[in-house]
């Protein structure tokens, strides 16, 4: 049987429309708030959680502070052991700077993730708290939908 041309545009037309990236993500630590902005316009918002030290900048490794300043998204792991997780280039010149001159380490592999795959227990042992090491967390179906908003290369913008 032949199906019609036109169907079959209209199936891929369905499927295969780009998808609207997001322009930059803003976080504002004080207020435990993500916000996805695409065109100077918040798309959503997101109830965020940070490091267990969450006041200031992060200065140095183990100090379990989230950073502050101007990132970007540059690699995601869709394999993370935090659900899936969005990698952002601190430490900035800025950053490794400021260590240099006080001797410090100024650590690594800060991400914006989901929560752990310890079953649905996580969901509650980490509600509510600051529990990173210095990461920006979402719930898992949060950061699902904010993963399908960004690629290499979006923006990122700490604020305290």
């Amino acid at each position: 049987m032949r199906v019609p041309i036109f169907i079959i545009s209209i199936f891929f037309c369905t499927f295969s429309y780009a998808q609207e990236y997001i322009d930059i993500i803003v976080v504002k630590k004080s207020e435990r708030i993500l916000y996805a902005v695409k065109d100077d316009k918040i798309r959503k918002k997101y109830k965020i959680f940070l490091g267990k030290n969450p006041i200031g900048h992060k200065k140095m490794q183990g100090d379990k502070k989230t950073p502050e300043g101007y990132y970007y998204i540059d690699g995601k792991n869709a394999k993370s052991k935090f659900y899936l997780s969005l990698h952002t280039s601190y430490p900035n010149f800025h950053d490794k700077k400021i260590a240099e001159k006080k001797n410090l380490d100024p650590g690594n592999h800060i991400a914006i993730h989901g929560l752990p795959e310890i079953s649905l227990l996580s969901q509650y042992l980490y509600d509510n708290s600051d529990w990173t090491d210095g990461c920006i967390a979402l719930d898992n179906e949060d950061m699902k939908e904010l993963w399908s908003m960004t690629h290499e290369g979006t923006q990122i913008l700490i604020k305290p």
